[in-house]
């Protein structure tokens, strides 16, 4: 299979359920830490908790979809409509890859490379700085060589 918008979309599902185990991982580990105390006001650690959640899970979510749109534009690109630049969502979308891999902070959160991950937030920023044009082309089959 040679499609940019089919890898595209893989990676993009691969860093949405990363978040999304990211998330619950870091849930679990709050409910078997601190679920045994008893508390009177519990308002001022959920919070913690889900700011740490959002620290660490969010990136990657937002990343990820952004990735899935821009395989669409990808597809449209493979399909015959190209030379349209899509300005906002390839700044937005490499932002959000170089977030997600911890090379840039957005209000101070940033978070150091973590593997895997931050090798599909680069990839993601790589695909949205070169185009749908060229990443269209990226896979696609030689024609016309002898």
């Amino acid at each position: 299979m040679n499609r940019a918008d089919f890898w595209c979309r893989v990676m993009g599902w691969l860093q949405i359920g990363g978040a999304i185990a990211v998330g619950a991982a870091i849930y679990a580990a709050w409910a078997l830490i601190f679920g045994w105390i008893i508390m009177d006001d519990p308002g001022f650690f959920a919070v913690i908790k889900w700011t740490i959640i959002f620290i660490f899970a969010f990136p990657p979510f937002l990343s990820g979809l952004l990735a899935i749109a821009f395989a669409d534009r990808v597809e449209q690109a493979r399909e015959g409509k190209r030379d349209e630049q899509h300005v906002f969502l390839r700044v937005v979308t490499a932002l959000a890859g170089l977030w997600s891999a911890g090379v840039v902070g957005f209000v101070g959160l940033s978070l150091p490379p973590i593997g895997f991950f931050s090798l599909l937030g680069i990839a993601t920023a790589l695909i949205a700085v070169m185009g749908a044009d060229w990443t269209a082309d990226l896979f696609a089959s030689a024609k016309g060589t002898a």
